[in-house]
């Protein structure tokens, strides 16, 4: 029999943990929720590019002789500085280029000797065709003194008719090599939740043909009459390889949401 000293201490921890579990489930928002993008600061836009529900960094490991690369470029990293001329045009990517802007955004350039040595090489993945990944660049660009806000405001706005992924990193070497027959058989979106669903890769855009430095891939928004992926996939994987470079990354389809609708 439960003594009242017992049930004294059994209803405290009750009481104690009724009162907690609200503040342990509430979050507080963030930043991208708090405020318009016009009052991010850089390492705010610079984090929806790289640690966010719609960009991520990851590392790829290159053998010495795929890592020797030659000499190249050795430029500051890019980022949006016009939403017009050159680069990918119309609806399938959009019209951007331009340079100058924080590491985070790209920076093609090329090592030199490694020997038989490996090293580690940083790439970012963005999903380039959601408003917040180019309200993120346009917010750099203008930070930057690139963009005026007239092109900010065209460049976030534009419409998007595709899904459109960027790669961008210190080594692109290998995505200026390839084309879209290359990319085609191992380049793809993949439904965490069905497995059948897979979607191809329908346009690519190299590095070496943009100025902003970055490798587009281009895939159907929507498929006989339907959303190609919707919440309901759960996560959207991407995954491509090209030579020694293989990228396979998943994004949380439920947190990429902005006022209520899936921005992808």
């Amino acid at each position: 029999m439960m003594t009242p000293r017992c049930q004294t201490d059994k209803i405290t921890v009750l009481i104690i943990a009724l009162f907690l579990f609200p503040l342990l489930t509430l979050r507080g928002k963030d930043f991208w929720e708090e405020k318009p993008f016009t009052n991010w600061n850089e390492k705010e836009a610079s984090r929806i590019l790289s640690d966010s529900p719609w960009g991520k960094s990851q590392n790829v490991t290159l053998p010495g002789n795929e890592s020797d690369l030659g000499e190249g470029r050795r430029e500051s990293s890019r980022i949006p500085a016009a939403a017009g001329g050159g680069g990918a045009r119309g609806s399938a990517a959009g019209d951007v280029t331009g340079r100058g802007g924080p590491a985070t955004a790209g920076s093609p350039g090329y090592g030199g000797e490694t020997g038989g040595f490996s090293r580690s090489i940083p790439f970012q993945i963005s999903w380039f065709s959601s408003m917040r990944v180019r309200q993120a660049m346009g917010r750099l660009g203008q930070l930057h003194g690139q963009l005026s806000t007239e092109q900010v405001n065209e460049f976030t706005q534009q419409p998007m008719e595709n899904y459109v992924i960027a790669i961008s990193g210190a080594m692109m070497k290998p995505f200026e090599q390839a084309s879209l027959e290359s990319l085609k058989a191992k380049t793809f979106l993949l439904s965490k939740k069905d497995k059948k669903k897979k979607i191809e890769l329908k346009e690519y855009m190299s590095p070496k043909d943009r100025k902003d430095g970055m490798a587009l891939f281009v895939f159907p928004r929507s498929a006989d009459g339907k959303p190609s992926l919707d919440v309901a996939d759960d996560e959207a994987q991407f995954v491509t390889e090209q030579e020694a470079v293989r990228i396979k990354v998943s994004f949380k389809l439920s947190k990429m949401m902005v006022d209520g609708k899936l921005d992808i």
